[in-house]
C-alpha cells in the first residue's frame, strides 16, 4: 500500500478514541473555520483525497497530537514564527543540556581539568548545533539564552585554568550581554561577578569593586544562593583593596545567608550557583591575608579542612594550602611556608591546571624576593619546581595578573 497522510491521520484518530464524525467537526478549513463532512474525512484517510494546504495540515496535527515530522513538516513555521513554543523534543533537548551543565559544574569540584574540559566540549558541540540549526525564535527563547550563558561561563572558567585570562573576560562580557538582553537577575548578577573577578585578577581593584557591587545589588532580585556568592566575592575584592570593615561585613553577610538556607543546601545548583560553603570560608581565609591578619587565616585551618572533606571538593583542597603558605610567610615561618607550598604544588599537578601550578612559581618568587633565597628549604623548593617535567609548556604569570 502506498503511503499517504491519511494513514497517519487515521492511526492518530484511533489512538485518541475519536470517531470520524468527531474529527469532522474539528477539522480545520483553509479559510480559518472548522468542520467538514464525515465522507471527506473518510476519503482523506483512504487516500482518495489529499490535504494540499500546509497550514491546514499543521492545525490537524495539533488536534490529533501528530508530530509534525510524520507529515514532512518542520516544528518551525516560517509563516507564523511566533507560534514556535517548544515541542517535546526541544524541551527535552534543553532539559538534557541543563542536566549536562549542572553535572559539569559538579565535575569541576571533584575531577581534574581534562575531565571538565571534555564535558565542556560536549556542551559546545550541542550548542553549536542548536545555534546553527534552530530558527531565530528558538535561539532567542529565554531558557535557551540562560543555558547558553552558562556554557559561555564554563568556557571562560576553562580559559582561566589555561591562563587565557583575556579570552575568559571576553566570554564573561558576552554572558553579560545575553543576561542584560533578557533581564534575567541571576544570570546578570553572575555575569557582573565574573567580570569583576577577572578585573581583580588584572589588578583593577576599583573597577572590580564596581562590578561586584552591581552583582550584589542585582542578587536581591534573584535568590539567596546568588546573594551568598556575590557577597563572598565582593568581600574578596574589598579585602584586596584593603577595605577591612567592608570585607568583614560582606563575608559575614555571605556566611549568615548561606547558613540560613533551608537544609543547608547552599551551592546545590539553584540559579546555577555551585559555589559551596567551603568556598565562602576560603574567601574569608584569603581576605584575612589581604588585610594583613594571617593569624586569622591559620585559625580557620581545621574548619575549612572539615568543610572541604564534607563536600569532597578536590579543587579547594588543592588550593587552600596556598593560603597557609602565604600566612606562614607573612609570619616569618619560612619552613612551614615551603611545606604548605609544596603540598599546594603537588595537588595542583593532580588538577592539571596551568593556572594553579603557575601560582606555585609565583609563591616561590615571593619567598625569594622576601629574602629567604638562601634558606635550604627554599632552595629545595626551587630545585623541585625547576626540575619538574610538568613545568613544560607552563606560562609564568605576567605581572599584569597578580592573582
Amino acid at each position: 500500500m502506498k503511503y499517504h497522510y491519511g494513514i497517519t491521520i487515521r492511526e492518530a484518530r484511533e489512538k485518541l478514541n475519536m470517531t470520524q464524525a468527531q474529527l469532522a467537526e474539528k477539522w480545520p478549513q483553509a479559510g480559518g473555520g472548522t468542520g467538514v463532512s464525515v465522507n471527506y474525512v473518510s476519503d482523506v484517510e483512504r487516500g482518495k483525497k489529499h490535504i494540499t494546504d500546509p497550514q491546514t495540515l499543521r492545525r490537524l496535527c495539533n488536534i490529533l497530537q501528530i508530530p509534525l515530522w510524520k507529515v514532512g513538516l518542520s516544528d518551525y513555521d516560517p509563516f507564523n514564527p511566533s507560534t514556535f513554543c517548544g515541542t517535546f523534543m526541544y524541551d527535552e533537548t534543553l532539559n538534557t543540556a541543563e542536566s549536562l551543565i549542572k553535572r559539569t559544574w559538579n565535575l569541576r569540584r571533584v575531577m581534574s581539568l581534562p575531565y571538565v574540559e571534555e564535558a565542556v566540549n560536549d556542551l559546545n558541540r550541542l550548542f553549536d548545533y542548536l545555534r546553527t540549526n534552530t530558527p531565530p525564535p528558538v535561539r532567542l527563547d529565554e531558557r535557551f539564552q540562560i543555558l547558553y550563558a552558562q556554557v559561555l561561563r564554563l568556557n571562560a572558567v576553562i580559559d582561566v585554568e589555561n591562563q587565557r585570562y583575556e579570552e575568559a573576560l571576553n566570554k564573561f562580557r558576552k554572558m553579560h550581554e545575553i543576561a542584560k538582553a533578557i533581564d534575567h537577575p541571576a544570570t546578570l548578577a553572575m555575569s557582573y561577578l565574573n567580570i569583576g573577578t577577572e578585573l581583580e585578577r588584572m589588578g583593577k581593584k576599583e573597577e572590580a569593586i564596581e562590578y561586584l557591587e552591581l552583582a550584589r545589588d542585582e542578587s536581591f532580585r534573584a535568590s539567596k544562593h546568588v546573594i551568598v556568592v556575590t557577597n563572598a566575592y565582593l568581600a574578596r575584592v574589598y579585602a584586596s583593596a584593603r577595605q577591612k570593615v567592608k570585607f568583614k561585613r560582606a563575608i559575614e553577610a555571605a556566611l549568615r545567608t548561606a547558613r540560613s538556607i533551608e537544609n543547608y543546601s547552599y551551592g546545590d545548583g539553584t540559579d546555577f550557583v555551585f559555589h559551596s560553603l567551603s568556598g565562602v570560608l576560603a574567601e574569608k581565609s584569603y581576605g584575612y591575608l589581604e588585610i594583613g591578619e594571617p593569624e586569622e587565616t591559620l585559625a580557620m585551618k581545621e574548619e575549612i579542612k572539615s568543610q572541604i572533606a564534607l563536600e569532597a571538593n578536590i579543587w579547594l583542597d588543592a588550593w587552600i594550602p596556598l593560603d597557609w603558605a602565604r600566612a606562614h610567610l607573612m609570619l616569618g615561618e619560612v619552613d612551614k611556608c615551603v611545606q604548605a607550598g609544596e603540598e599546594f604544588y603537588q595537588k595542583a599537578k593532580l588538577l592539571k591546571s596551568p593556572h594553579a601550578k603557575s601560582r606555585a612559581y609565583r609563591l616561590l618568587n615571593t619567598i625569594e624576593a622576601t629574602g629567604y633565597s638562601d634558606v635550604q628549604s627554599v632552595k629545595d623548593f626551587r630545585h623541585m619546581l625547576d626540575n619538574d617535567e610538568d613545568r613544560n609548556g607552563l606560562k609564568e604569570l605576567d605581572a599584569h595578573y597578580p592573582t
